[in-house]
């Protein structure tokens, strides 16, 4: 059965969550720590200066920000309406097509932004990520399962960066039916990099893109840090395929132990790569690649069950 995303997202807490993310300074933890002192996303923007200052630990531009914006309401509801004009629907927290497996997060996005198809099945995902300056071997790998993956049924989740994110995109819709979600570290206009904006359309017709910054956000580091998260937790397990110690995928990895997903990595012996799985082994990886018997894996990975081990701010 389908789930219709956006279903509630045309006002209500959609426009609420909109309204606290265009203050500077209040990003998701601090707005959910907004709602959770005042009651709701509402209520914060209803209260005096001297309350979100006093009970809300804002500083007094942040408070005067939180006034700008709650008489201005009516601008980020033109807004909403022109970004769904273009596609793009905003679903907030408890509504309809959110998607449960982010409240194992101990900062779930308040609101997100999604262009394409959210389905219920899509909880049945793996994550595929790695470095963007892959070998030629780490790309056909990546590529080779997530097709093989997505074959059996699951979605393929990843940031839409260059190199493996690419590949495991690009592996996903090589499968008849096949369904990819990218996760993006800047707006759903703002496509990065630029050249997958085709992939990107394409990803909106077999899945869906999403981001929780609004549409017009353009990217940065701090962004796409944050996006990892988000990658670890919509999926039941989390594939490194290539990644040196720092890459962000040990970040993504990092966030999927902590949500208590399945962890799987591909050993390599060059480079800085095998730094990297060996960071990875330490964290509990288990090792997958070209010899898996796919059909195991698949069995291996929704035999597994999320610990939820993190704490959600509401």
């Amino acid at each position: 059965m389908r789930e219709r995303v956006g279903e509630r997202g045309r006002g209500g807490s959609a426009l609420w969550w909109a309204a606290l993310q265009q203050v500077g300074g209040v990003g998701a933890g601090r707005a959910l720590r907004l709602a959770r002192i005042f009651g709701s996303a509402e209520a914060a923007l209803a209260a005096p200066e001297a309350e979100l200052i006093a009970r809300g630990r804002l500083t007094p531009v942040q408070a005067a920000g939180i006034k700008h914006v709650a008489g201005s309401l009516e601008a980020v509801r033109r807004a909403l309406a022109k970004w769904r004009r273009c596609g793009i629907h905003a679903v907030a927290m408890g509504e309809a097509g959110y998607p449960d497996s982010l409240l194992d997060l101990r900062t779930p996005p308040p609101l997100l932004y999604i262009k394409g198809e959210l389905r219920r099945d899509d909880s049945r995902a793996v994550a595929i990520v790695g470095t963007r300056e892959p070998t030629p071997g780490a790309e056909l790998v990546a590529a080779h399962l997530a097709r093989g993956l997505a074959e059996r049924g699951f979605t393929i989740v990843s940031g839409l960066a260059r190199g493996i994110d690419t590949a495991g995109h690009n592996g996903a819709l090589e499968s008849h039916r096949g369904r990819t979600i990218a996760v993006l570290g800047s707006g759903l206009l703002r496509i990065y990099p630029p050249e997958n904006a085709a992939l990107a359309e394409r990803i909106g017709t077999r899945g869906c893109a999403l981001a929780e910054v609004a549409p017009d956000t353009e990217v940065d580091r701090r962004l796409l840090l944050a996006r990892d998260r988000l990658q670890a937790a919509l999926s039941r397990a989390v594939l490194v395929i290539q990644a040196h110690p720092e890459c962000g995928s040990v970040v993504t990895a990092r966030h999927a132990a902590r949500c208590g997903r399945l962890l799987l990595g591909v050993p390599w012996d060059e480079p800085p790569f095998r730094e990297g799985w060996q960071r990875l082994a330490k964290m509990g990886a288990q090792p997958v690649d070209l010899t898996t018997d796919l059909d195991e894996l698949a069995a291996a990975i929704d035999a597994s069950r999320p610990r939820h081990t993190q704490r959600p701010l509401l």
